[in-house]
């Protein structure tokens, strides 16, 4: 969903786009993500667990920013694919993640081509 509007003050003109952030412009076909999971493991990686309730899926992605998540701009980084296994839940390990506060969202990448994209899950890493 894309809107644009213009303001128009005294000589001059604004313009503001705004666009639907990219975990919300996903296909939701039938099933979905029913559970997305972040915590710590180890010394500075964390671990993403999440549950899928449909089988006609081909692949995940997992992803993160440190940026803010809703801006349409963020930088999002691959950590890892996950191929499906027809089970119902899966995780994912980071290394590497950056310090701070680590956005993580999965993609569904179903046998239709289309995509499912996971609500987001936040966790905060210390700088060690």
């Amino acid at each position: 969903m894309k809107t644009i509007a213009v303001f128009l003050i005294g000589s001059m003109v604004f313009f503001s786009i705004a666009a639907a952030p990219p975990h919300q412009r996903a296909n939701h076909a039938a099933g979905g993500f029913t559970s997305l999971s972040t915590h710590r493991q180890g010394k500075g990686g964390a671990e993403v667990t999440w549950s899928f309730s449909s089988t006609n899926v081909t692949s995940f992605t997992v992803q993160r920013t440190n940026d803010d998540p809703t801006d349409p701009y963020s930088v999002w980084v691959q950590v890892g694919c996950v191929g499906c296994d027809g089970s119902r839940s899966y995780k994912c390990h980071d290394d590497q993640p950056i310090p701070g506060f680590v956005n993580y969202r999965v993609t569904a990448l179903m046998n239709d081509q289309s995509t499912v994209t996971s609500q987001i899950s936040v966790l905060h890493i210390a700088a060690h």
